[in-house]
C-alpha cells in the first residue's frame, strides 16, 4: 500500500542457491512462502573468477528491480556448494565450481556492495533446514541429511543447531577417505569416498560401461549389471555409515540421483538395514526423503536468515 514502509521482519529475503550450472533467485517472507523465482547462470558471474562480487551485485541490484519496484530485501541470503570458515564470512573452497575464489570474503565485499546484510551458507545445510522444516521434524533431537548429487551433500543438526566444528567444515561425508582408494578428488586428495559414491562416480560408470545410455536411465536400465548394484550398494553403506556414527532420531536423503528415473529405493533401504549396526540404530531407523524441488534452496536460505536475524549468535 502507497506510503506504507516495511519492517525489515516485513519485508522478504532474498533466497540464492548456488549450483554448478544455475543460481536460483527468490523472495521468500516471513510464512516461508516464496515469490519471484528466478535461475540465473552460475558461469555469468563465477567464470574465470573475475570481478564475481562485481558481477553478483550487478544481478541482485537488476533482479530487485525487477521484484521489488527497486527496494531493497531485509537480508541475502546465499547457499554456496563449499566448505565455509566457522564465522560464516568467507567461502573458502569449491572444488566442484573452479570459477568460485578460494578464501572469498563474500559477507564484507557482497554486503558493502549492496549495502544489506549478507549471509552465507553451505548450500546443503540450508537444505537441511528447509527440509526439517518441510517434513515437520523440528521437534527431533538429531536430523541429518545426506544428499546424493554431483557429490555427497551432509549436514547434521543436533538439538536445532547445525553441527559446524571447529573450523567450520564439520559433515564432509563426502570427503571421508576410504580404505584402498586412489582416485584423486576434486578437492585435491586422493581416496574421498564421493569419488566412488557419487553423481562424478555414476558418470564414470557411464563412460565405461553404458556409453549409449543417458545417465539418467542408469537405474531404469541397468539395475541388474553388477557394476550398478555395487555403486547402489556403496550408497547404502553411505547412509549406514552416518546412522551408524550419530544414531539419528531421522534421516533425511535426497539429491538428484534419488529423482532418477527408475531408482529401486526399496532396495536402497533393505541395503541400509543390512548394514546399519545392530540391534541399534538399525531397529527403529527412520529415513524420509526430501520432496524434489528446485526452490528448497533459496527457501532454506531463508530460514537460515530469519535464524540469524533474530539471533546473533546462531551460526
Amino acid at each position: 500500500m502507497e506510503g506504507v514502509i516495511m519492517t525489515t521482519t516485513q519485508r522478504p529475503v532474498l533466497g540464492i542457491d548456488i549450483g554448478g550450472t544455475n543460481m536460483r533467485f527468490a523472495l521468500v517472507d516471513n510464512s516461508l512462502a516464496l515469490s519471484a523465482y528466478e535461475q540465473h547462470s552460475t558461469q555469468a558471474v563465477f567464470a574465470g573468477k573475475t570481478r564475481p562480487t562485481e558481477k553478483l551485485a550487478a544481478q541482485i541490484r537488476d533482479y530487485c528491480t525487477r521484484h521489488l519496484n527497486g527496494g531493497a530485501p531485509a537480508a541475502v541470503s546465499i547457499g554456496f556448494p563449499s566448505t565455509i570458515n566457522r564465522a560464516r564470512t568467507v567461502v573458502v573452497q569449491t572444488p566442484n565450481i573452479a570459477g568460485i575464489p578460494d578464501d572469498y570474503a563474500v559477507v564484507q565485499e557482497l554486503g558493502g556492495a549492496l549495502g544489506l546484510p549478507v549471509y552465507i551458507n553451505r548450500d546443503v545445510n540450508n537444505l537441511l533446514l528447509f527440509d526439517v522444516e518441510d517434513l515437520g521434524l523440528t521437534d527431533c533431537g538429531c536430523v541429518t541429511g545426506i544428499y546424493f548429487g554431483t557429490g555427497i551433500g551432509n549436514a547434521v543438526m543436533v538439538d536445532g543447531k547445525l553441527l559446524l566444528g571447529r573450523n567450520g567444515t564439520a559433515a564432509e561425508l563426502g570427503h571421508l577417505p576410504v580404505y584402498g582408494n586412489r582416485r584423486i578428488c576434486k578437492c585435491g586428495n586422493p581416496s574421498c569416498l564421493e569419488t566412488v559414491v557419487s553423481g562424478i562416480a555414476l558418470e564414470a560408470i557411464q563412460a565405461e560401461h553404458f556409453p549409449q545410455t543417458p545417465i539418467k536411465q542408469l537405474f531404469a536400465r541397468h539395475m541388474d549389471a553388477p557394476v550398478m548394484q555395487a555403486f547402489l550398494e556403496g550408497m547404502a553403506q553411505v547412509v549406514a555409515l552416518e546412522a551408524n556414527l550419530f544414531d539419528p532420531d531421522c534421516m533425511v536423503l535426497g539429491g538428484g540421483l534419488l529423482q532418477m528415473e527408475g531408482f529401486p529405493r526399496a532396495q536402497l533401504e533393505a541395503l541400509v538395514h543390512r548394514y546399519a549396526r545392530k540391534p541399534y540404530p538399525e531397529r527403529n531407523l527412520q529415513l524420509v526423503y526430501s520432496r524434489p524441488n528446485q526452490q528448497n534452496g533459496p527457501v532454506g536460505a531463508a530460514i537460515y536468515a530469519r535464524k540469524r536475524m533474530a539471533d546473533a549468535q546462531y551460526l
